[in-house]
């Protein structure tokens, strides 16, 4: 009886002591995204984007598992598998559901895959969480030109003609 005490005690805390760890671990896992500024972008640099800049776009610090589906997304985007990328870029989106620079690459995306309705969504969804004024400014000019796409001309006039009165 006194050794089947002992050996409960002794598996009560094992089991302490691993829940300990993995709590620790996932604590870990919770850190806020800092998201360093952007440099300012003109609407001629839009929608277009240089080999390797949809990993780098924002120039952030992610969780891990996002800069890994980034860089998945990119390797995607080269290859021209929109749908793969959109999917790495929806599993990144999961773990930071707020992250602005995630909606614009989806949005982007959204543009190549011709669903201009979809990437205004995103966009729009991106410009609430977004705390970068040079990210908010890219997010905007994507967004004239998705609706230009959709013929929603007076609103993307009208937003034009802000993002260039703002730039002067």
């Amino acid at each position: 009886m006194a050794g089947l005490v002992v050996l409960n005690t002794r598996i009560g805390l094992l089991t302490a002591t691993l829940l300990l760890g993995v709590a620790g671990g996932l604590v870990g896992c919770s850190s806020t995204a800092v998201i360093a500024p952007e440099s300012s972008t003109t609407a001629g640099e839009l929608p277009y984007w240089q080999a390797g800049e949809l990993a780098t776009l924002d120039q952030g610090q992610h969780h891990p598992a996002v800069n890994a589906l980034l860089q998945q997304a990119e390797q995607a985007r080269q290859a021209g598998e929109w749908p793969k990328t959109m999917s790495y870029l929806d599993q990144a989106r999961q773990i930071q559901p707020r992250n602005a620079a995630i909606f614009y690459r989806q949005g982007w995306v959204s543009v190549q895959m011709n669903q201009p309705a979809a990437a205004e969504q995103l966009l729009r969804r991106g410009l609430l969480f977004s705390h970068d004024e040079g990210l908010s400014r890219r997010i905007q000019w994507l967004l004239v030109d998705v609706l230009q796409q959709q013929g929603k001309q007076a609103e993307a006039t009208q937003l034009r003609s802000r993002l260039e009165a703002e730039r002067s």
